[in-house]
Parts: structure tokens; sequence; C-alpha cells
């Protein structure tokens, strides 16, 4: 089958017409044809052979990437009963072993010896995919395949914003990036009662401004990032705004989440920095009584009923406005060449055209 492949530690990856096709091995196991799939920054740092990812790929090198997909159900084992041939689906791609402490009490998300597909095992940048039946979600006929592509992403958003309240609430989003754009709609549609967004690309500033954010500041000017930092003190009574949602992971951007949030505001990382960062804990998280939220892939399965309900509730044009680019499997490289460029917001490719 076609399928893109990490197949060395050297920078890149490759496309051949003979991966070995999947195949329903288990009597639990689904075989998804794969109508639909994008790239995620994972995807981006794996193509730079980032050395954390690349360490722990090793072992299962050649592995087919991607881990964000739609497709149709094509064949099921034995003992599966809650999909069948021809269901249109995704697939939670992180693998849980739910045996470990976290598995067991609920937060499966943060298992401690997930295998994530496209990492660790054979993803969905592919014609087919194989999964647990215990992973796959149904998904509504009418959910644009475009959109339908990306739902581990949205379900990043929507996990993003589930540890906090955010009605009536201001909230600062760092990153204009397509889950910062997400996550500016999504807060709205929750309730927040003013929205500022931040980032150093004006084109995605104005995509953010068309999809809730009440404000955005191009922080990519020590002018730009003085107004961001003054409108968020401008209540006197907080002097910082309630919520900081940290996506890009920019040095820059933790220096500016610890001088906008308010004495007692909550802080929710996701973006994650590519060196290391100097906080002055002190200072900057205990004195100012700061709760702090890490984020790690989504709540299995809350947070994909939540994104459902919330692309029921508003959320469907601003995942639409998402999809930028689009690519047959073959043209893979096309796609990472403009993330690789910082352009764009969701690259899908369709492994059948």
């Amino acid at each position: 089958m076609k399928a893109i492949l990490k197949s060395s530690p050297e920078k890149g990856l490759t496309f051949t017409t003979n991966a070995p096709e999947p195949q329903v091995v288990s009597q639990s196991d689904v075989k998804i044809r794969v109508m639909a799939t994008a790239i995620c920054g994972t995807d981006i740092d794996i193509y730079k052979s980032d050395p954390d990812l690349t360490h722990r790929m090793r072992p299962a090198m050649p592995v087919v990437t991607g881990h964000e997909f739609c497709g149709e159900v094509v064949a099921v084992g034995g003992d599966v009963v809650r999909c069948k041939a021809g269901d249109f689906v995704s697939a939670e791609m992180h693998i849980l072993c739910g045996e470990c402490v976290n598995c067991r009490t609920g937060n499966g998300h943060a298992c401690i010896d997930t295998i994530i597909k496209g990492i660790d095992a054979d993803g969905c940048f592919a014609e087919y995919v194989v999964v647990p039946a215990s992973n796959v979600v149904k998904l509504p006929e009418d959910l644009p395949v475009e959109v339908a592509a990306f739902l581990d992403a949205i379900g990043n958003a929507v996990h993003t914003l589930t540890p906090v309240s955010v009605v009536a609430k201001r909230v600062a989003i760092l990153g204009a990036g397509p889950i910062g754009i997400m996550g500016a709609k999504i807060a709205k549609l929750s309730g927040a009662r003013e929205v500022l967004i931040t980032d150093v690309n004006q084109g995605l500033l104005d995509i953010a401004a068309k999809h809730g954010a009440d404000q955005t500041f191009n922080v990519g000017t020590e002018q730009g990032r003085q107004a961001f930092i003054d409108t968020c003190k401008n209540d006197p009574a907080a002097r910082g705004v309630d919520t900081v949602l940290e996506l890009s992971g920019h040095p820059s951007a933790y220096k500016d989440l610890f001088q906008c949030v308010r004495m007692g505001g909550e802080v929710v990382l996701l973006g994650l920095p590519r060196e290391p960062l100097t906080v002055n804990f002190t200072r900057d998280i205990i004195f100012k009584g700061l709760t702090i939220h890490g984020i790690i892939g989504r709540r299995t399965y809350d947070t994909w009923f939540r994104m459902l309900g919330l692309i029921q509730a508003g959320l469907l044009d601003t995942l639409k406005a998402m999809v930028t680019h689009q690519f047959p499997l073959e043209d893979f490289q096309k796609g990472f060449d403009i993330k690789l460029k910082g352009e764009g917001l969701k690259v899908i490719f369709k492994p059948g055209e």
C-alpha cells in the first residue's frame, strides 16, 4: 500500500507504494481505509528528526507516521460489536495499557505505558490502518472528511480548556496556530468574557479575529508585546487575565505568561519548549498563587464526546477555516514544505486520490 515512512534517524520522510498492508490479527482489531489524514506539529518534529522522538521511534523503524485521520471501517475482528464495515470513524491513536495506576483510576490519557501509533507503531499516513475496536470513535455521516481528519488536534484544544472554567473570565491565548485559533472559539462558546490572542504571524492573527478572539496582538515587536501586557493589566481589580493558555512553546511567550496572568490565576500549558527555560518559582508561581495545568493528549473518551458536542454547538465553521491545503499522499513533500515554512494551518492528505 501507499504510505509515508520514517525509515532512519536522518531528517525527512519517504514515500513508498510497497508498505505492508495491515491486517486484522486480534479478534478485537478494526481495519480502516484512511479517507483523510492531517499533519500535526509532532509530525513536523518527526520530519526534523527531533532527538527525543527519533530515539523513541528507532526500535520501530521503518514506521508509518501520522496519527490524525478519519476513514471507513473495512474489516473487524470476530469479537467486535461496536462498529461494522462501512462505518465512518476516527480513532484515538494512544493505545493504553489498561493496567497502570492512571488507567485504573480513569486517567488513561496519562498512561505510563502508552503506545502511540505513528510513533511507536504504524500510524495513518497510509491507505489503511488497524486499531483496537475500543479506540474507534463513530462520527456523524455529515461531518466533512477534511475536518474529521484532524479530530485529534481538536481534542487537544478541547482538553486544554477542560481543566479550567472560563465562564465570564478574561482569557489570554499565547500562540495563534490551529490549536490556538480553535481554543479561542471554544473559549467563547464556553462563556469567556474576553479572549486575547498573541502571535508573530499577522495572517494567523487575522484568522483568529474572525473566529473567537476579541483582541489580537502581534508580539513580534516590542511595541506589540507591551500593548498586550498593558491590555491584560488594564483591569484595576485583577491586574491581569484570569486564565492563560500557552500553546506556542516559545521562551518569550513563557516570559509574557507570568506577566499577563493575575494573582491567583490559572495557567494551562500545552506548548512544548524546545530549549531550557528559566522560571522564578518564588516570584512568578508561589507568590502569585498560580494553579498550573499540564496537558497531554486527550482524556479518553470524555474529550471526544466534548469535541463532537462543540462541533454541533457552533465550532464547525472555525474548523472548516483551519483547512488551508489538501494533497494526495504522493505529494506529501509539498504539504510538509508548507508547514516547515510556517505557512498554512491544517494540511490534509487524501490517500485515495
